[in-house]
């Protein structure tokens, strides 16, 4: 058996595997990092308590932030390229005040070309079993796109999209004119601008505020805003990706909540590129395989 815990900023997820290796139970709650208070212990009995009372001696895994320095143990960023077999045996393990050992994985690093870090989202690509080269792209936040070859991480590059858009659309005046209307045209509009636009259109930061003046000018519907803005976002982000690396002609798989997945899917097929969705539950799925790969099971 196991129990395997998928914890982040935000929400804490854990699922329990039987001796055949299939989810018997699980366990969703907002009770992310952010939200504990530092009571990482205190939480973890209150949400698990019961599974490991039943099943006494019960190994566990771990990982998402967690592992930060903000979370309850913070364990080592590991340079790619990282494989599963490289996240099985650099597992850290602790034992908490009641006996207990859990097994926290690590982080994934690289230092060129860019600086970069992941928590979970290794476990992720874990969880994808993937046979020969892939891509992966995961909306949120920050999104990443990961190169795989195989089992191995070997590049990966962050983009603070969704950030971004919150930032611009709450703390900026763009976010004045915004309704809470959506307009699908509008946003399949800011996909193509982001990723090619007009000849001498200028780059992201003029047509951020294009999106200004359009409505202004009578060339937007004001209900189009922000979803153009999103579309502008997501179209540069697609370029990006593609000038560092990941080329156009592969065929990523998008992994993570249906809405992000749905828009992300939207924006690449504007931009010609098609897609594959990924399997729900990655974390789960990759917690059992490094799991499996450390003896744990």
């Amino acid at each position: 058996m196991l129990l395997a815990l998928d914890w982040g900023t935000t929400s804490f997820r854990a699922y329990l595997f039987d001796n055949e290796r299939k989810t018997i139970d699980s366990v969703e709650a907002s009770d992310g990092i952010m939200q504990c208070d530092d009571e990482f212990e205190d939480v973890y009995y209150a949400k698990v308590g019961h599974w490991l009372k039943q099943y006494r001696g019960i190994p566990v895994i771990a990982s998402g932030m967690i592992t930060s320095k903000q979370g309850w143990i913070e364990t080592p960023y590991l340079p790619c390229p990282a494989s599963l077999d490289d996240l099985s045996k650099n597992l850290t393990g602790h034992m908490t005040t009641n006996g207990d050992t859990i097994h926290f994985v690590s982080g994934v690093c690289q230092k060129t070309p860019t600086p970069n870090i992941m928590r979970g989202e290794e476990t992720q690509m874990a969880g994808l079993n993937n046979i020969g080269a892939q891509t992966a792209i995961l909306p949120g936040t920050h999104s990443k796109w990961i190169r795989m070859e195989g089992d191995t991480i070997s590049y990966f590059t962050t983009f603070m999209t969704g950030e971004i858009f919150a930032a611009l659309t709450e703390h900026t005046i763009l976010g004045r004119l915004l309704t809470h209307g959506s307009d699908l045209d509008s946003f399949a509009e800011g996909v193509r601008d982001g990723f090619t636009g007009e000849q001498g259109a200028g780059g992201i930061l003029s047509k951020l505020f294009g999106a200004r003046a359009m409505p202004l000018l009578g060339l937007m519907n004001p209900d189009g805003i922000r979803d153009y803005i999103s579309g502008l976002l997501l179209g540069t982000e697609i370029q990006e990706a593609i000038n560092s690396g990941f080329g156009q002609d592969v065929t990523p798989v998008i992994c993570g909540s249906i809405e992000l997945v749905e828009r992300y899917k939207t924006a690449l097929e504007l931009c010609t590129i098609k897609t594959k969705l990924a399997k729900p539950e990655l974390a789960a799925s990759g917690l059992l395989r490094i799991a499996s790969a450390a003896n744990l099971v």
